[in-house]
């Protein structure tokens, strides 16, 4: 039985409570089959890139934003792509502190 419909594990389950702002954090968001990531973001923007200088508010270049009390979900397979398969990503709230959490449901 695949176990993102079935019983078992589905991923796993990311959660910083107070990102403070422009302290970048790195975490391992990689999906190793398909399935969905779903972020939820808390009362400030996140900003997501793939090398702490995208996301560091001196050098900020390259990030995507999140914008504060949304949710996104991505899904992930072969087909698709996948948001991050062979590195971590940095998170920064570039205006205040927010909270993130991240899940990831794969078929691991």
């Amino acid at each position: 039985m695949n176990k993102l419909y079935g019983r078992g594990n589905i991923g796993r389950i990311l959660r910083i409570a107070t990102l403070a702002e422009d302290s970048p954090t790195m975490l391992n968001v990689t999906a190793t089959g398909a399935g969905k990531v779903l972020i939820n973001i808390g009362d400030a923007d996140v900003i997501i890139g793939y090398d702490r200088s995208d996301v560091l508010a001196a050098t900020a270049v390259n990030y995507f934003t999140f914008l504060a009390g949304t949710q996104y979900v991505f899904d992930v397979s072969q087909g698709i792509g996948f948001l991050s398969q062979n590195t971590s990503l940095w998170f920064s709230s570039p205006i205040g502190s927010s909270s993130l959490e991240i899940w990831i449901a794969d078929d691991r």
